[in-house]
């Protein structure tokens, strides 16, 4: 059973694929995107369902079955160069960096420990293929990746 902060990380994947709503429009990363679990690692089990739809104006969605099957929404707006709370989950911040057009960087913090991911938009504008680090609420490092598909 994954640990709440790991199940945590996972939701949160799918929203790193978002860019600063406050200058940019999301552009190749707006849309509906569906985790591709054939094609992903996690460090535990996966969620049932990891569904992200971002907004043209970067306002991001996530819907999700977790492994044990409980359901989960939550959302948010990224503001450049400001840390944002996120709607549905407690004590929860992301920061959005947008690296170029199809990269993006967050730094996600809840209940006081801090995650990295990266997230890279494909050429073709049909894949993004996130990977993030952090430490468990054990203080287990882990890593995963999660490849999403454009629907």
């Amino acid at each position: 059973m994954k640990t709440p902060l790991l199940a945590l990380a996972v939701s949160l994947m799918a929203a790193s694929m978002t860019v600063q709503a406050a200058d940019m429009a999301p552009g190749g990363f707006a849309g509906t995107w569906k985790a591709n679990f054939a094609k992903s690692k996690f460090p535990g089990p996966p969620p049932q369902v990891d569904d992200c739809t971002i907004d043209a104006d970067g306002t991001v969605t996530i819907n999700e079955v977790n492994s044990e099957g409980k359901s989960i929404t939550w959302h948010y707006k990224p503001v450049e160069g400001q840390a944002v709370p996120i709607v549905g989950r407690d004590n929860t911040t992301v920061l959005v960096k947008k690296i170029n057009d199809h990269t993006n960087e967050q730094i996600w913090t809840s209940n006081g420990k801090t995650n990295k991911s990266r997230a890279v938009l494909s050429k073709d504008g049909k894949t993004t293929t996130f990977n993030m680090d952090g430490v468990d609420k054990d203080g287990k490092p882990f890593h995963e990746t999660v490849v999403y598909d454009k629907q």
